[in-house]
């Protein structure tokens, strides 16, 4: 990608192969869903190499920046490909999983403590964490 040249990127980094089946849909899903774990990969480590009190800072500058970059590749296809509204539906439905996985492990956790902790706001025990589990004080 020339653009991509000028701006002095150029190829390289860690590949998990190349990409391959993509004239049939599940070729294509399955190249996204990899691409999407290796962006992942990368956040979460970057996350967990920040300074702790900078966490949130590295994940907001990540999402802006991943942002950032499905607007450029998408900006290299002709105007006709009109992939504007596939990527913000790919940006809607990555902030609804979120909030989907968010509720699941909510869930996991009340199942495993028998309480809920998304109550109306009067939790008020104390949560410990010790070598057998979650214990509450």
């Amino acid at each position: 990608m020339v653009l991509a040249r000028m701006l002095k990127v150029e190829p390289g980094g860690e590949t998990e192969g190349a990409p391959a089946g993509l004239d049939a849909s599940a070729g294509r899903a399955a190249y996204m869903e990899a691409l999407f774990a290796a962006g992942l990969r990368r956040a979460l480590g970057d996350t967990a190499a920040a300074d702790p009190a900078e966490a949130v800072d590295a994940i907001a500058c990540q999402a802006i920046a991943f942002a950032r970059l499905a607007g450029f590749l998408a900006g290299q296809l002709p105007p006709e490909a009109d992939l504007f509204r596939p990527v913000m539906e790919a940006v809607l439905s990555g902030h609804a999983e979120t909030a989907r996985l968010t509720q699941d492990y909510r869930l996991r956790q009340d199942e495993l403590h028998g309480h809920s902790h998304d109550d109306d706001g009067n939790h008020h025990h104390h949560h410990h964490h010790g070598p057998h589990g979650h214990l509450h004080g």
